[in-house]
């Protein structure tokens, strides 16, 4: 098999993505494999130190992909989960808000029979 249609262009100043690769590659090397789970917080981790909490949460949130958005979601604090449910909801209105639009599900109620 030719593992070399699987390399990723990485930008050369991440060094969180660089980190990462020379993980796998270390694990791919000794025949060890990981749940995607863990690499997940080790990457949130090493972002968060890597990168002197510059990084928004909010642009990693917007990022995740669906099957580590679990694990993503699970590595943040209370402050962090409110801060991008907060950043969500600007988004929300601000888009409702450019097209005259109304949220039809921001009163939605419901009903018991």
């Amino acid at each position: 098999m030719d593992k070399s249609k699987f390399k990723v262009k990485i930008d050369p100043n991440d060094k969180v993505a660089q980190i990462m690769n020379e993980w796998y590659t270390a694990l791919g090397k000794n025949g060890v494999a990981i749940q995607p789970k863990a690499s997940t917080i080790l990457g949130t981790i090493l972002a968060k130190h890597l990168n002197d909490g510059e990084e928004d949460i909010f642009d990693r949130y917007m990022n995740t992909k669906a099957g580590e958005f679990d694990s993503f979601w699970a590595s943040l604090s209370k402050e962090e989960k409110a801060y991008v449910e907060k950043r969500r909801q600007e988004m929300r209105d601000e888009w409702y808000a450019k097209r005259n639009a109304f949220d039809n599900q921001a009163n939605r109620t419901l009903l018991k029979g």
